[in-house]
């Protein structure tokens, strides 16, 4: 008598173990997780071109001093707006770290058109003219900045240099015509943003200062000195390795 309900739960065990198998058998398998997508890094070389705007005030002073001493020395000046365009190629690395900021070295070089000139004429007919010109302009910077994955803000700055050409002519005669190679600083900041992993476009406000510099000394006591300063904003893209 005892050996039928024994057999019976027996039976309902094995009967309940197949039917949940069975359900565990039928049930769709869970879809797998997408995997997180990673952010964007900007550790890496980069190559790239530019153009940019160029704005300024063009400084000339100039002394006549008498080798009598009298009159006494005579001071002029001379500021004359500017304006130009400047093309050409950087190369830089930047290196980002786990807290997002980034920090890298660019070097560039470009073509200018940026320059000033200034006439004085009696009558219609000119009896004097100046003229200064960047020939080339070049820079080594240092950057700095912060990282929103895939759009960096930074702050850049360093040496500046380039060539510079002034001409000056009095009654249609060029008395004097130059170029000077030349050095100075330079700082600014950025915005630059990545649309692929392998190009980035950005812009770039720079203050440039090539210093001051004595162009003319005619050996009877006139000398003219120029102090060339001016802003750029540039426009770049970058193919990142």
């Amino acid at each position: 008598m005892k050996i039928i309900p024994t057999s019976m739960a027996a039976m309902a065990i094995v009967l309940a173990a197949g039917s949940a198998f069975a359900a565990d058998a039928l049930a769709p398998e869970a879809a797998p997780m997408p995997p997180a997508e990673e952010s964007f890094n900007w550790t890496g070389p980069y190559f790239g071109g530019f153009g940019s705007f160029a704005v300024g005030d063009m400084n000339l002073n100039s002394r006549q001093i008498f080798a009598d001493g009298n009159p006494p020395p005579i001071n002029g000046a001379f500021e004359i707006s500017a304006s130009g365009f400047l093309g050409g190629v950087q190369a830089g690395y930047d290196w980002q770290f786990d807290n997002r900021w980034v920090i890298g070295a660019v070097a560039d070089i470009a073509a200018s058109s940026y320059g000033a000139s200034v006439t004085a004429s009696v009558d219609g007919t000119e009896i004097f003219n100046g003229e200064v010109d960047v020939k080339y302009l070049g820079t080594v910077r240092a950057r700095l900045g912060h990282a929103w994955d895939r759009t960096l803000v930074y702050g850049h700055g360093g040496l500046a240099f380039g060539k510079t050409e002034q001409t000056l002519t009095v009654g249609g005669t060029t008395v004097f015509n130059e170029e000077q190679t030349r050095a100075g600083w330079t700082i600014g900041a950025g915005l630059e943003h990545a649309i692929t992993d392998r190009i980035s476009f950005g812009t770039e406000y720079a203050y440039v200062d090539l210093g001051s510099k004595q162009i003319l000394d005619n050996g009877e006591g006139l000398t003219i000195k120029d102090d060339v300063a001016f802003h750029t904003l540039k426009a770049f893209v970058n193919f990142r390795f």
